[in-house]
């Protein structure tokens, strides 16, 4: 009963089966494709099959593989487009809201294809990032904040940021439409940029041999 709860809410325990052209990579738990409100070619999202808040909640026995799925995308993105910046609202915004003001939470994981630095906002904005090690940390982490944004940066230093003070829905996406010059493509309905999916699908799909990656 809950999973059909959870599922009626909650705008990515379908997607896999709704966006089979977007999607061009998968492992056993975790799946990659192009979004809708695509402001950058390549602009990417993993999400975990099961229903997650969010991947620092994920259980240890899928830990390793979300790591070495996301290090295989952002590897791929990194060969056609060049450098990448990913983040995640670690139980911060929300995925779907429903009448009565349901709302739920579904870990997914945004890889951008920019090269750009979302530090000196974060500090306008009275955030503080602490830097953390590669990998475990995140996890560890989750821990000890509950919700927190995280944001790995082009040089693949990784970052958490405590969550002190309310912040606008889709915070982080809103500062790379912001850096990109056009805060209103964080707007991803109302700006879909058909165009530069479609592209991304084309190029990316020369890439890859097979869909599922074995882990």
């Amino acid at each position: 009963m809950m999973n059909k709860i959870i599922n009626d809410y909650c705008t990515f325990c379908e997607r896999r089966e709704n966006v089979p052209n977007q999607l061009f990579a998968e492992s056993d738990n975790f799946f990659a494709f192009f979004t809708l409100g695509h402001m950058v070619e390549g602009y990417t999202l993993i999400v975990s099959k099961e229903h997650y808040h969010c991947m620092g909640a994920l259980p240890q026995s899928l830990q390793a593989e979300y790591l070495e799925f996301t290090k295989y995308i952002t590897g791929i993105l990194e060969k056609k487009y060049g450098r990448t910046i990913s983040y995640e609202h670690g139980r911060v915004g929300l995925c779907n809201v429903q009448p009565g003001e349901q709302i739920c939470y579904h870990a997914h994981t945004h890889i951008v294809p920019v090269a750009m630095d979302l530090i000196p906002d974060f500090k306008k904005d009275g955030l503080i990032p602490y830097e953390i090690e590669q990998n475990s940390s995140l996890f560890k982490q989750y821990k000890n904040f509950g919700h927190y944004l995280y944001y790995r940066n082009i040089d693949k230093k990784e970052y958490i940021i405590q969550i002190n003070q309310p912040i606008r829905r889709q915070y982080l996406r809103y500062l790379v439409a912001k850096n990109l010059g056009n805060e209103e493509l964080a707007k991803w309905s109302e700006y879909p940029e058909y165009e530069k999916l479609n592209s991304a699908i084309k190029n990316i799909s020369n890439l890859i041999t097979e869909k599922k990656v074995v882990n």
